[in-house]
């Protein structure tokens, strides 16, 4: 391990050298030596606000801007270093507490006028930085030198803990958002396909496009046929069929088939990309929220220096000083911030992560939870829901020559297919011969009997005849966003099979759950009507939107805010992303696109929606803690304040009442985490 205090000293010199404008090969040297004594303070000190769990979470989801800890960090040792040459100056080497004087100045600059701008700009007084500078100067005038050095290092301490507590920079989401285009792509000229560099790509090019690839552009098909997954995107609950003159869309997924798409749209101009730039303009209106602790402690600046000076004509300036080391508001800027990070690290463990601590507070306040439908209360695989018979054939043959045909294929409708075969105790055996063919569909040969098994269009396409009824059943399927798989043998259309979307299997307990808690709970889907109309009946919730475009959902979520709402919004794409943005607290799952994980204020980690429940409970945990914390904080503080005026209380009685005042707040604020097995601390 680096030895403490060199690192110490060295670390709290580097500032002053660059000040002086000393030689590059010198300020090289700094420089190293700083990497080290950041290092040091990353490893030894700031570890000991974290646990485990919670920084392996961050340094996965958070990309983090370390510059404002860097210069608490350089601060702080300079400040270490001013309390010990105060110590060793006011009792041995009186010349020392002229470096102290300079070095409490030094340290002192920064929170001075960042109190000035806090002043002009925010028109707010903040507590640490006025009592706490004030305490700093008044303390060097009447010769406090320790008590002003050792203040200015308990004010970098908490401002060291509401850094840890602070919002994590997400400077990265602009690069992340999409999904990054290929270095080359495939076009189709004069029939014949050439590889060039996507970046050549231009409007009207014909792009070639298979099962497997990612849709780089928007544009519209002008050959082939190809099933799209496009919820990420619109919300859809259900692969969309793709053929000539269909718009396609960047960013979704192509399932099955080939399709030459002409290029409308490339790179910033795409849909994605423009819920994108609307991202980036959209006002992040939870981050103005300020910690009740903070805002409380604020709120006391005022009286406390009223009070400081009332004591400097009465009492005197040891009063005056008294009173601006009373504790009474620095204490909650410890207290506060020390509980918000025990429920922090305690929702890691439980495997969450909550990356803005305000919003852990926020939760509480919260009385309408607004879901996504697709991917977030329901997961991809779909599942059988009905299965349609003609002629003399039974449900079970249906179902049998269906799983024959998708048998060993991996895609969700053949994975929903031999679930249910398997529902109904059915024996498989492989297929003779087996290919897909164009037109959404699979083409397969057993014991000399031909099976087909697709869409409509697929049926149509082998000179099956379609009945009305049949006609009609699919019309319904699609009105309620159902999958319609048709099964054929021979020549004969013997069945079709509907599938429907598959809630996850904790959604029903959690709404129950939700419910208990007198919240309100909406559906809010880009999906079609009816299957979105349906969930919500289903799940008894207070209401739903439908077939919402990605900004409309963030609109929705603002007329709800304007009505008075606290609104926490729980999505997982891309789509959802402006909502996520918007809401007044966000929860997106591990898993989801790198958008939503990028905007969600808190990360539910199992992917499992039961926690959601379990983060309210946290909530409400740490709120009575924070409110039971913050009272302990008034006690100290008021007692030196009284005890200054009436019984002359020096600095002695304010150094004691003080620590005793950090001590209980600091203890009740970590009591929590006591709770914790011992290696989650």
């Amino acid at each position: 391990m680096i030895p403490l205090v060199p690192i110490l000293l060295a670390g709290s010199g580097i500032a002053l050298a660059a000040k002086a404008g000393v030689h590059k090969r010198v300020a090289k040297v700094f420089k190293k030596v700083d990497e080290k004594y950041q290092q040091f303070f990353e490893k030894n000190i700031d570890s000991q606000f974290v646990s485990q769990e919670r920084n392996q979470q961050l340094q996965e989801f958070i990309h983090n801007d370390k510059q404002e800890e860097a210069n608490i960090n350089r601060n702080l040792g300079i400040s270490i270093v001013n309390t010990t040459t105060a110590i060793i100056g006011s009792f041995f080497y009186p010349p020392l507490l002229i470096l102290t004087a300079i070095g409490v100045l030094y340290t002192t600059y920064p929170i001075v006028k960042q109190s000035i701008i806090t002043a002009v700009y925010e028109k707010r007084i903040a507590y640490l930085s006025h009592v706490g500078v004030a305490s700093v100067l008044f303390g060097l005038l009447g010769g406090f030198y320790i008590i002003s050095s050792a203040m200015m290092l308990v004010v970098l301490l908490a401002l060291k803990i509401a850094a840890r507590t602070k919002n994590y920079s997400q400077n990265m989401l602009m690069s992340t958002f999409a999904v990054q285009p290929p270095s080359t792509v495939w076009i189709s000229v004069d029939n014949v396909e050439t590889e060039i560099a996507f970046s050549a790509l231009q409007i009207g090019d014909v792009l070639v496009l298979n099962a497997g690839q990612t849709v780089p552009i928007d544009g519209h098909v002008v050959d082939g046929n190809a099933l799209i997954d496009q919820h990420i995107l619109t919300g859809e609950s259900q692969p969309v069929e793709k053929s000539n003159k269909d718009k396609v869309f960047a960013n979704t997924l192509i399932l099955s088939g080939k399709i030459y798409v002409a290029v409308d749209q490339t790179g910033s101009e795409t849909i994605a990309m423009q819920i994108s730039q609307i991202l980036a303009n959209t006002s992040d209106s939870h981050l103005d929220h300020q910690a009740r602790s903070e805002k409380i402690a604020d709120s006391l600046a005022l009286p406390v220096l009223a009070a400081s000076g009332l004591a400097w004509m009465t009492v005197g300036t040891t009063g005056a000083v008294t009173i601006l080391n009373s504790g009474l508001g620095s204490t909650m800027m410890f207290s506060g911030p020390l509980s918000m990070l025990s429920f922090l690290n305690i929702a890691s463990h439980n495997g969450i992560l909550v990356k803005d601590g305000r919003s852990l507070e926020l939760l509480h306040t919260i009385d309408t939870v607004i879901f996504d439908k697709t991917g977030t209360l329901t997961i991809e695989q779909p599942e059988v829901s009905e299965i349609h018979h003609y002629h003399d054939w039974t449900k079970q043959q249906v179902l049998y020559f269906a799983a024959i045909a998708e048998y060993r294929q991996t895609h969700p409708i053949a994975k929903a297919i031999l679930t249910a075969s398997a529902q109904y105790d059915i024996e498989l055996a492989a297929p003779d011969e087996s290919h897909y063919q164009i037109g959404f569909g699979i083409h397969v040969r057993y014991q000399q009997q031909d099976i087909k098994v697709g869409s409509l269009r697929f049926m149509r396409s082998a000179n099956i005849e379609i009945p009305k009824q049949v006609e009609a059943q699919h019309q319904k399927a699609i009105e309620w966003g159902n999958s319609f798989v048709a099964v054929a043998v021979g020549n004969t259309l013997i069945g079709t099979i509907e599938l429907q979307v598959q809630l996850r299997p904790e959604t029903e307990e959690l709404i129950k759950q939700l419910h208990q808690r007198k919240l309100k709970l909406y559906i809010l889907s880009g999906d079609h009507y009816h299957p979105t109309q349906h969930l919500a009946q289903r799940l008894e919730m207070d209401g739903f939107f439908a077939e919402v475009l990605p900004e409309g959902k963030a609109d929705i979520v603002k007329q709800l805010q304007d009505e008075g709402r606290k609104v926490c919004f729980v999505g997982d794409g891309i789509n959802d992303a402006i909502a996520l943005k918007q809401a007044d607290i966000s929860v997106s799952l591990r898993g989801a696109t790198t958008v939503a994980t990028d905007s969600a204020q808190i990360i539910i980690l199992s992917q499992s929606l039961i926690q959601l429940d379990q983060l309210f409970n946290i909530a409400e945990s740490f709120h009575d803690n924070l409110s039971r914390t913050l009272k302990l904080s008034y006690i100290p503080g008021s007692i030196v304040i009284s005890g200054a005026f009436l019984f002359h209380f020096g600095m002695l009685a304010a150094l004691l009442l003080y620590s005793a005042g950090l001590t209980a707040t600091i203890s009740h604020a970590l009591s929590p985490m006591l709770k914790l097995p011992k290696e989650a601390n």
